[in-house]
C-alpha cells in the first residue's frame, strides 16, 4: 500500500481506513480492483462505508472523460461503463450503490448531460443484478424525465441512443423510437455495433408493427439492416397476399373487364412471392419458401389464362370451389399446381375417371405418370367408379380397359379385367409366359 499510494508506512496507518480506500480508488490501472478488493476484505468495510466512496469516484471519472480531462485519448462510453460497472460491484451491497450513483446525480453540472446518462445507465444494471424493482422504476423516470427535458430540446441524440441502448429495456422505453423516428435520427439505431445480444431488432421490429403498421419500407429496412431474411421474406409475403385481397374485393366478371390492370396486380403479386421465397430460403425457412413458389406458379398460371383469353379464375378459390376447379382444368400440371398452392389433397381417382375414362384423355394420364405412381389402389378405385355407373358407355369401358393396360400389379391387373368381362385381356394374361405362371401361382392359392 505504501508502494501504491507513494507514502511511507506510517502515514498510511495514521490514516483512516475510509481515507485510504478513496486514494486506492483515485490510482486508476489494471490493479485497482484486486488492491481495493483486499483491502476492504482486508480492513471489513462495510457497504455503509464503501458505497459512497464508489459513488464519489465513479461521478468523478465520468465527468474527468466527458470533460476531456481523462487519461484516455478517445472515450467510448460502452467500453467505460463496462469498467466502471465492475468497479461499482467491489461493494457488496450492489442495490446501495445504484442508489448513491442516482443521488449523485443532483450534484452533476447541468450541462454535464454524458455524465448523467452513464450514471443512470450505470444504476440501471447495479438495480437489475439485485431484481430492485423500485431502483429500475427510478432510473426509467429519470431516463424520460432526462430525454424530454433536456436532451430532446437539446437535439443530444446520440445521448438518446446512447441512454435507449445502455438501460436496454425497449418496451418501457418506445416513446424514444417516436421521438427518433419524428426527428429523422430512426436509421442510427440500426447500426450493427449498437445491438450485439440482438435484442434491439426485435424491439424496433415489433414497434414498426405495433405503431407503424403501414410502414413497410421502414420495416424492411430494418430487417435487411439486421439481416433478418425470415422477416423479410413475411413482409414481402403479406404484402402479395394483399395484392390478391384487392383483386378479390371485387367480382370475377368486374375484374376480366379491365385485364391490364387485372394482370398488373397479379405481377406485382407474382414479384413479391419470389422476393419472399428467396428472402426465405437465406435463412433456412424451406416450408415458407415452398408456398411462396407455389403461390408463383399459381399466379403465373392464372395470367397465362388470362394471356390466351380465358376467364379460368384459379386465384382466391374457397376450399369448397377446388374440386370442380381441378377437374375443369384440361392439364394435369395445372391441376397439381392448383392443389399444391392450396395445400389440398383432391381425389385423384374421380380425377381421372372424369379425365381419362369419361372424356379419354390418355395425354392427362401420362401427364399423371410422369408426376405420381400409378399404385394398385387407384385402379381399383376408378374401375369401382365404372362399375357404379348403371349402364356404362361403350367409350367409357374402351377406356376403361385402355386405362388397366398401364396397371404394373398384375394380380391387380387380372382381377380387375375379369371383373369387367374383358376376357381378352384375361386369356392374354393367362397364356403369356411372363404373366401365366405367376398368375396361375396366385389362382392355385
Amino acid at each position: 500500500l505504501p508502494q501504491d499510494l507513494s507514502c511511507s508506512f506510517a502515514e498510511v496507518s495514521a490514516r483512516e481506513p475510509r481515507e485510504v480506500l478513496g486514494a486506492l480508488l483515485a490510482r486508476r490501472g489494471p490493479e485497482r480492483g484486486r488492491r481495493a478488493q483486499a483491502f476492504i476484505t482486508c480492513q471489513g468495510l462495510p457497504p455503509a462505508t464503501v458505497a459512497p466512496l464508489l459513488a464519489q469516484q465513479i461521478t468523478h471519472e465520468l465527468l474527468a472523460s466527458a470533460q476531456g480531462k481523462g487519461q484516455k485519448q478517445a472515450w467510448n462510453p460502452a467500453v467505460e461503463s463496462q469498467e466502471l460497472l465492475q468497479l461499482a460491484k467491489l461493494c457488496q451491497d450492489h442495490t446501495l450503490v445504484g442508489m448513491k450513483l442516482l443521488d449523485k446525480i443532483s450534484s452533476v453540472p447541468r450541462g454535464e448531460l454524458s455524465c448523467i446518462t452513464e450514471l443512470l445507465i450505470l444504476a440501471h444494471s447495479l438495480f437489475s443484478l439485485t431484481c430492485h424493482m423500485e431502483g429500475i422504476t427510478r432510473v426509467l423516470q429519470a431516463a424520460r424525465l432526462l430525454t424530454e427535458e433536456h436532451l430532446a430540446p437539446r437535439e443530444e441524440y446520440g445521448l438518446v441512443v446512447r441512454l435507449l441502448t445502455g438501460i436496454g429495456r425497449y418496451n418501457e422505453m418506445t416513446y424514444i423510437f417516436e421521438l427518433l423516428h419524428q426527428k429523422h435520427y430512426f436509421e442510427v439505431l440500426m447500426r450493427k455495433k449498437l445491438d450485439p445480444s440482438g435484442t434491439l431488432k426485435a424491439a424496433l421490429l415489433d414497434y414498426t408493427k405495433r405503431c407503424r403498421p403501414g410502414d413497410s419500407e421502414k420495416h424492411n429496412m430494418i430487417a435487411l439492416c439486421f439481416s433478418m431474411c425470415r422477416e423479410i421474406g413475411q413482409n414481402h409475403e403479406a404484402a402479395a397476399c394483399t395484392q390478391l385481397k384487392l383483386i378479390e374485393c371485387r367480382p370475377w366478371e368486374e375484374s376480366l373487364q379491365d385485364v391490364p390492370n387485372l394482370k398488373k396486380l397479379l405481377l406485382k403479386a407474382v414479384t413479391l412471392f419470389i422476393d419472399a421465397a428467396e428472402s426465405y430460403s437465406k435463412d433456412s425457412c424451406v416450408r415458407q419458401a415452398l408456398r411462396c413458389r407455389r403461390q408463383t406458379r399459381l399466379i403465373t398460371l392464372q395470367l397465362h389464362f388470362l394471356g390466351s383469353g380465358q376467364s379460368t379464375r384459379i386465384i382466391n378459390l374457397g376450399r369448397q370451389e377446388l374440386p370442380g376447379a381441378i377437374l375443369a382444368l384440361p392439364r394435369f400440371y395445372q391441376a397439381a399446381i392448383v392443389a399444391e398452392a392450396y395445400e389440398f389433397l383432391p381425389d385423384w381417382a374421380e380425377v381421372l375417371f372424369q379425365q381419362v375414362i369419361t372424356r379419354g384423355d390418355f395425354v392427362y394420364l401420362e401427364e399423371f405418370r410422369q408426376q405420381r405412381p400409378l399404385r394398385p389402389g387407384l385402379f381399383e378405385e376408378v374401375a369401382k367408379k365404372v362399375k357404379q355407373q348403371q349402364a356404362p358407355a361403350d367409350a367409357a369401358l374402351r377406356n376403361l380397359k385402355r386405362f388397366l393396360t398401364h396397371c404394373e400389379d398384375i394380380y391387380t391387373y387380372y382381377r380387375l379385367a375379369y371383373d369387367h368381362k374383358f376376357y381378352d385381356v384375361v386369356n392374354s394374361l393367362l397364356k403369356d409366359p411372363q404373366t401365366g405362371c405367376c398368375l396361375n401361382d396366385l389362382l392355385s392359392n
